[in-house]
C-alpha cells in the first residue's frame, strides 16, 4: 500500500501516522531509536506491507499490469490502490478526503524532529503538490508516477502507467474492493492488540 492507505489505516493516531510515514526510511532495527509509540507505527507499516505483498488478490492485480510495468509493478500497484481508496473515499470514511489530508500534513509537520532527513524532504514535495488529495484522479496518479519515474535511476515505464490504469481500471478496482476490507480487518486487529 502507498502513503494514503498507510495514513488511513493509522486510524487518526498521530504516532501511528508518523511511524507509518517514516517506516521505509528506517531500516532494520533502527526503529528502536524512536519513541515506543512511533515504533508501533513503523512495525505496523511493515506488517501492512507483508500482508499486502503476500495476498493472492494483490498478486492477481500485479499480474494484470506486470507486462506493462515489469520490475516496478509493486511500486505502481501501491499507487494504483491509493487511487481506488481516494476515488471512493466516502465509502471508507465519514470525513472528507481534503480534511483528512490536511490533518495528516499538520501532524507530520509538527513532528518534523521525528522524521529522518529523507522523510522531511519528501514531505515538502508531498504537501506542496498535495499528493494525497490528488490521488483521487488519474491526472494526479500520472503526476505522482511521472515524478517517481524521474527519481528512479533505472529505466522504467512508470510515466506511462496511467495508460494501463485506464485500460484495466474495472478489473483492478474489483481486486481493490475485495482486498481492502480484509486489510482493514487485519490492521485494526493489530492495533487492538498492540503492534509487537
Amino acid at each position: 500500500m502507498n502513503y494514503l492507505a498507510h495514513f488511513y489505516l493509522s486510524d487518526y493516531d498521530e504516532n501511528l501516522i508518523i511511524g507509518n510515514y517514516i517506516a521505509d526510511d528506517v531500516k532494520g532495527k533502527a526503529y528502536l531509536n524512536y519513541p515506543e509509540e512511533i515504533q508501533k507505527g513503523i512495525l505496523l507499516h511493515r506488517k501492512i506491507d507483508d500482508f499486502t505483498d503476500s495476498h493472492d488478490i494483490v498478486f492477481n492485480s500485479k499480474g494484470i499490469i506486470r507486462h506493462h510495468q515489469k520490475k516496478y509493478t509493486p511500486v505502481v500497484m501501491d499507487v494504483f490502490y491509493d487511487y481506488f481508496l481516494a476515488k471512493d473515499w466516502e465509502i471508507h470514511s465519514e470525513d472528507e478526503l481534503k480534511g483528512f489530508t490536511i490533518f495528516v500534513y499538520k501532524t507530520l509537520f509538527k513532528n518534523l524532529k521525528h522524521l529522518p532527513t529523507k522523510s522531511q524532504l519528501r514531505l515538502s514535495f508531498m504537501a506542496k503538490s498535495n499528493w494525497l488529495y490528488n490521488y483521487r484522479n488519474i491526472k494526479g496518479i500520472d503526476s505522482a508516477l511521472t515524478g517517481l519515474s524521474k527519481r528512479t535511476n533505472y529505466e522504467n515505464n512508470m510515466a506511462q502507467a496511467h495508460i494501463i490504469l485506464k485500460e484495466k481500471e474495472d478489473s483492478l478496482s474489483a481486486d481493490f474492493n475485495a482486498f481492502f476490507p480484509e486489510l482493514k480487518t487485519f490492521v485494526f486487529d493489530e492495533i487492538k492488540k498492540g503492534t509487537k
